[in-house]
C-alpha cells in the first residue's frame, strides 16, 4: 500500500526535519526553515491532513502529485489534500512558505474542507499561477500567518481568508462565470464519486443517489464537462491503480482486490482498455 502519514509531525520523521510542529493540527513555516537537514527525495506518501504549499523560486527540485511532475516553478500556490499522493526531490534553493493543518481547526466553519474549497479535490486542477497583485497579497496573508502561529484563535480566521482569497484567485484564473446551480450539480457528483468509486463503479449509484436516470446522468455531466459520468469514474479508478502501480510494490492481484475488481484478470482488461498498456507494462515503463 501507499504510504500513509498519519500526523504532521510524522511528517517530520518520515522527511527528516527537525522541528516541532505549533500545534498537533497547525503548523507554518518557510521554505528556507526546511535547510539542511530535510532528506533530499523523498517517497511517495499520502498525508491524513491538508497542506498548502507557496513557492515564490524553485530550482532543480521537482515536487509529484499523483501522476503530475512540478519542476522549476515561481510564483505558485500548490494544495494538497489527504487523497493526493505525493512525493519530491528537494532543490538547492527554494523560497516560500508551508503550511499544514488538520480539518478540525477550521470547525465549526468548514465542515467539510474539500467541498467548500474545490482546489484541495484530486478532481480539479490543485496549482495556480499568481499574478503580480495576487502573490503580493498571498505573502501578506502568510506573514501574518506566520507572526501570529502561536494565536491560534487567530490563526483560525487568517487560514480561512487564505483559502477565501486562494477561490478567489482560482475562480478567476479558471471560472470566471459566476457558479451556477449546474456547476453546484457537477460538484456534488464528483464529491460522490471521490468518497465512493472503490465499491461504486456503476452510474447507475450515482444516478440512484442524485435521483436520476443513469442515462441523464451521462449527459447531464457531459454537457457540462465534456466527459460522461462513467468517464469520470473510470478515470478516478485509473488514477488510483496508476498511483498503486507506480508508488506501491504491490503485485497487480493485490492493485485488482484493493480496488475491489472480482478478478485480476478483469482488472487488466480494464487498464488496458482505458490506457492501452497492460497494467505490467505501465509499471515498466514509468
Amino acid at each position: 500500500m501507499i504510504k500513509s502519514i498519519s500526523s504532521i509531525e510524522e511528517l517530520y520523521q518520515f522527511i527528516g526535519l527537525k522541528r516541532t510542529p505549533i500545534d498537533k493540527g497547525f503548523d507554518v513555516f518557510t521554505h528556507e526553515e526546511t535547510y539542511p537537514g530535510t532528506h533530499k527525495m523523498v517517497s511517495a506518501h499520502r498525508r491524513d491532513f491538508y497542506s498548502i504549499i507557496f513557492l515564490e523560486t524553485q530550482q532543480d527540485g521537482e515536487m509529484h502529485i499523483d501522476q503530475n511532475v512540478h519542476s522549476s516553478q515561481r510564483d505558485i500556490l500548490f494544495f494538497q489534500s489527504p487523497q493526493h499522493v505525493f512525493s519530491f526531490v528537494r532543490g538547492e534553493s527554494m523560497k516560500g512558505f508551508l503550511i499544514f493543518f488538520t480539518p478540525e481547526i477550521l470547525l465549526p466553519h468548514v465542515t467539510d474542507v474539500v467541498s467548500e474549497f474545490s482546489f484541495f479535490s484530486t478532481l480539479q486542477n490543485n496549482l495556480v499561477h499568481l499574478n503580480r497583485e495576487e502573490k503580493k497579497e498571498i505573502i501578506t496573508l502568510l506573514k501574518f500567518i506566520l507572526k501570529e502561529k502561536k494565536n491560534t484563535k487567530l490563526v483560525k480566521y487568517l487560514l480561512l481568508s487564505l483559502l477565501e482569497k486562494s477561490k478567489i484567485i482560482f475562480s478567476k484564473q479558471i471560472d470566471s462565470v459566476e457558479e451556477t446551480s449546474e456547476k453546484q450539480f457537477v460538484e456534488k457528483f464528483k464529491r460522490l464519486v471521490e468518497n465512493n468509486f472503490i465499491e461504486q463503479k456503476s452510474v447507475a449509484f450515482y444516478a440512484e443517489q442524485l435521483n436520476l436516470t443513469a442515462n441523464y446522468l451521462n449527459d447531464k455531466i457531459k454537457g457540462y464537462t465534456g466527459l460522461n459520468a462513467k468517464e469520470h469514474i473510470t478515470n478516478r479508478i485509473l488514477l488510483e491503480a496508476k498511483n498503486m502501480l507506480i508508488y506501491t510494490n504491490m503485485d497487480i492481484a493485490e492493485v485488482s482486490y484493493t480496488l475491489q475488481f472480482s478478478q485480476p484478470s478483469y482488472f487488466g482488461r480494464f487498464f488496458r482498455k482505458h490506457t492501452n498498456v497492460t497494467p505490467k507494462a505501465y509499471r515498466e515503463h514509468r
